[in-house]
C-alpha cells in the first residue's frame, strides 16, 4: 500500500498526473490510501501520520491550491473520528463522497460550458484541461464545433488535447503556440482550464495562457475559464501570490548549450480584465465575483 502512495507521488510530481482536477483526485486517492495502510496506535499519532503525508502531498504541486484544497477536505473530516478505527472508516466514506461531489460539479461544468458554443463555432484552447475538453466534446453532440488547440511547449500538452478530442469525432486543428495571434481572426470564443484561481479574479494557468488572453482581448474574443470552485486559492484575500512553479530546464534544452541560460516557468497570470468569464459549477461567474462565489459555494 505504501507503495502505491508512492508511486501517486511520484506520478504528479513528473508530470504523468496533469491536469489540476487529476491531480487533485490522486491526491485524494492517496490519501485514502495512506489512511488504510497506516498503523498508527493512537488518534494523535494517525492524524500526525495523515498531516505529513497531505503536506508532502501538497509539496508536489505548489501553484495548485486545488490539492490544499482537498486536504483540508479530508483533514477536516477524520478529526472528527474518536478512535483510529473511525477515522479510518471516515477516510474510506470521504473519497466516495469526495468522487460523488467532484462528479457532479464537474458534469455541471460541462453543461454550463457547452451551452455558451453556438452552432457553427470555432473555440481556441490551450494546454490540456480535462474539464475543458468534456465541454468540447459535450457540445460536439449536438453541434458543429471546430476546436483549434495549440501544442503547449515544452512538455506539448496539447497533443493529448488533440487526439482526445479527435478520437471523440471533433474537428480539431493543432498550431504552435505562437501562431494564436494569425489563428485568433478565425475564433469566436477561447476556453482554457485553471490551475489557480485568485481573490481579485486572476486566473493561474499553464505558461502562455496570459499571451492568448492578451491577444484574445485585442481581437475582441471573449475569453473563458472553465474551473471548479476548489481552484480557489484563500491564501490569495490576504495579498500572498500563488508561487510560479520553476519545471527543470532540460525539458526547454535537452542538451546544454554554453553559455546559455534557461529558465522555465510552467504557469502565468491572466489579470481579471482580460477574461469574460469563468465556467464553475455555481453558474457563469464574471472574475470580479469568483472569491466571493467560491467561498460561499465551495466553503473555502
Amino acid at each position: 500500500m505504501a507503495d502505491k502512495v508512492a508511486h501517486i507521488m511520484r506520478d504528479i510530481k513528473s508530470l504523468k498526473i496533469q491536469g489540476a482536477r487529476r491531480v487533485a483526485d490522486a491526491a485524494a486517492k492517496a490519501m485514502a490510501l495512506a489512511a488504510k495502510k497506516s498503523t498508527a496506535k493512537t488518534t494523535d499519532s494517525f492524524i500526525e501520520e495523515m498531516e505529513r503525508t497531505a503536506n508532502k502531498l501538497v509539496s508536489l504541486r505548489l501553484t495548485e491550491p486545488m490539492v490544499r484544497n482537498t486536504m483540508k477536505y479530508f483533514m477536516a473530516r477524520l478529526e472528527k473520528g474518536r478512535s483510529v478505527k473511525e477515522m479510518k472508516l471516515i477516510a474510506s466514506d470521504a473519497i466516495k463522497q469526495y468522487d460523488k461531489e467532484f462528479t457532479d460539479s464537474f458534469m455541471r461544468i460541462t453543461r454550463y460550458g457547452s451551452d455558451l458554443i453556438w452552432d457553427g463555432q470555432t473555440v481556441l484552447t490551450h494546454c490540456h484541461s480535462t474539464t475543458v475538453n468534456s465541454i468540447l466534446m459535450h457540445a460536439h453532440k449536438k453541434k458543429k464545433v471546430h476546436v483549434i488547440c495549440t501544442e503547449t511547449r515544452p512538455k506539448l500538452q496539447g497533443h493529448l488535447t488533440a487526439k482526445q478530442l479527435s478520437d471523440a469525432g471533433v474537428d480539431v486543428t493543432m498550431v504552435i503556440d505562437s501562431a494564436v495571434r494569425y489563428m485568433m481572426k478565425d475564433v469566436d470564443m477561447v476556453i482554457v482550464g485553471s490551475d489557480s484561481i485568485t481573490a481579485d479574479g486572476s486566473l493561474y494557468n499553464k505558461i502562455g495562457t496570459s499571451m492568448v488572453a492578451t491577444i484574445a482581448h485585442d481581437r475582441r474574443v471573449p475569453f473563458y475559464s472553465a474551473t471548479q470552485l476548489y481552484k480557489f486559492d484563500p491564501i490569495s484575500k490576504w495579498g500572498r501570490m500563488t508561487e510560479i512553479e520553476m519545471r527543470p530546464t532540460n525539458e526547454v534544452l535537452a542538451k546544454r548549450m554554453e553559455g546559455v541560460k534557461v529558465l522555465n516557468p510552467a504557469f502565468d497570470i491572466t489579470e481579471p480584465e482580460y477574461i469574460r468569464a469563468y465556467i464553475t459549477e455555481a453558474g457563469i461567474v464574471p472574475p470580479q465575483e469568483i472569491g466571493h462565489v467560491a467561498e460561499k459555494y465551495a466553503k473555502i
